[in-house]
C-alpha cells in the first residue's frame, strides 16, 4: 500500500483525504445512507474525527518545529 501512495503526488493525495473525509461525514450524517444502520454510521463518525484530529496533531507538529 505505501509504494502506491509514494507513486502518487501530493496533490493526488490531498484529493483522496478530501473525497475520504466527505464520504466519512455523509455516512455518518446524510439521510441519503439510509439503509446504513447507527452502528455502521457511529463508526464513520469515528473515523471522520480521528482523521481530522491527525490533521490537526501534524499541523500543530509542523508550527512548533517551525518556532
Amino acid at each position: 500500500m505505501i509504494s502506491k501512495l509514494d507513486e502518487l503526488n501530493k496533490d493526488q493525495l490531498k484529493q483522496i483525504i478530501v473525497w475520504t473525509l466527505n464520504d466519512l461525514h455523509n455516512a455518518a450524517s446524510s439521510s441519503n445512507y439510509q439503509k446504513l444502520d447507527d452502528k455502521v454510521k457511529g463508526w464513520c463518525a469515528m473515523v471522520y474525527e480521528a482523521v481530522l484530529y491527525q490533521i490537526d496533531k501534524a499541523l500543530r507538529q509542523t508550527v512548533n518545529e517551525e518556532k
